[in-house]
Formats: structure tokens, C-alpha cells, sequence
């Protein structure tokens, strides 16, 4: 009986999931999914590329983007949420520039969306906001809640509105020979062989060293 109810329960989770990857409830159009990519409820994804074992964690809107592997971004993050005019135009509403209905203008006036670009290994914590325009290093932290207007060097961590510098994680020295490792682009198997190397960055350094 419990491995019935069990698998019932299995079934249903699974029955929620588009591929493995997208939550029935979130629209996904125009987009270019890596292996293992969540993109969890109530989420919006367009026209975007999204790397290897990336995820959202849900109530999400993802734009215009090129995001890394290894990825987690947030609960309510927005990336790339589309722009307004803020000088010289009269009024920021989009009827009086935009050709999108309802609206007075006959042409285009403003450019309404830029796009964002995330490196690897970027963690985006909940309630975050990516303006359109921005650039995310690899390894970078974006603290939950900040509003991200000025691109993030990698290996960063950022909070705040508007998002200032907290730190690096690491010394100059060691970012350099994380990002020289890439180690986002190594296989399955030698992650798998190697994912205990990942949890210490002694270790996981001297691997690099032997292995060059």
C-alpha cells in the first residue's frame, strides 16, 4: 500500500513537469533550455539561453538573457524586465512611444528591452531585480532583494538598492585561477569524480595544479 501511495505521489510531481524542466505553470517560449535546467512555477522565459544544471527557483521572469551552468537564482527574481524612458520624454507610459496596444504612436519610439548576460556559477538571491544592460561575471553573488544597475565583476558579491560592492570571495590570486580553470565547462564524469574537491577550495585547487 505505501509504495503505491509512493509512487502515486511520484507520478503527480512528475505530471508537473514539462520535460523534466519546465513547471506547467510557467511559460517558456523561444528559449534554449541546457540539460538539467528547472525553470519552477509561475514563471516567464523568453528568448533566452540557459546553461547546464542552471535553475529558477519560481515567480520568475527571465528576458532577453544568456545565463550560465550552475546557476540558482531565486524566488521572484526578474532579469532583464524591459526599460522606460526617464528624460526628455514627456511622460514614461509606453502608449505615447510603443506600438504595442493600446497606444497613440505611429512608430517606435524607444527602445523598450536590452538584454542581460550571466556568467557561470551565479547565484541570485530571492527578490532580486536585473535591470536590462547588465553583465553578471562567473561566480558572482547577488544579495537577496537588490536591484542590480551596474554590471558585477565575477567572483563579487553585491547588495543593495541600487546593488553596491560587499567583496570578493576569494582573493585576486585564486579568482584568477578559478576562472583560468573553467571548471563549468568540465564533463559529468570528472565532476562527478571530483565533486568533493568542489566543497573545499584548497582542494580543489591543488587538483587544478596536478592536473596542469
Amino acid at each position: 500500500m505505501l509504495i503505491l501511495i509512493t509512487k502515486k505521489i511520484f507520478d503527480w510531481f512528475n505530471a508537473k513537469w514539462i520535460n523534466g524542466k519546465v513547471h506547467v505553470t510557467s511559460i517558456v517560449q523561444q528559449c534554449d533550455l541546457g540539460e538539467n535546467v528547472r525553470v519552477s512555477k509561475h514563471s516567464y522565459c523568453y528568448n533566452t539561453k540557459v546553461g547546464a544544471y542552471s535553475y529558477f527557483s519560481g515567480y520568475n521572469l527571465i528576458v532577453n538573457s544568456n545565463i550560465g551552468k550552475f546557476c540558482s537564482v531565486g524566488l521572484y527574481v526578474s532579469i532583464c524586465p524591459g526599460k522606460h524612458p526617464t528624460s526628455t520624454f514627456v511622460s514614461t507610459s509606453p502608449v505615447f512611444y510603443s506600438l504595442n496596444k493600446p497606444t497613440f504612436s505611429s512608430y517606435q519610439a524607444f527602445k523598450e528591452a536590452g538584454s542581460v548576460e550571466i556568467g557561470h556559477d551565479v547565484w541570485i538571491g530571492s527578490n532580486a531585480v536585473i535591470l536590462d544592460d547588465i553583465k553578471i561575471g562567473h561566480g558572482a553573488i547577488i544579495a537577496a532583494g537588490s536591484i542590480v544597475s551596474r554590471d558585477v565583476e565575477p567572483y563579487t558579491i553585491v547588495g543593495g538598492v541600487p546593488a553596491k560592492f560587499i567583496k570578493k570571495r576569494f582573493s585576486d590570486e585564486v579568482i584568477t585561477k578559478l576562472l583560468n580553470s573553467k571548471w563549468w565547462d568540465k564533463s559529468d564524469d570528472w565532476l562527478k569524480e571530483n565533486y568533493e574537491s568542489m566543497q573545499n577550495i584548497d582542494k580543489f585547487l591543488k587538483i587544478i595544479q596536478n592536473n596542469n
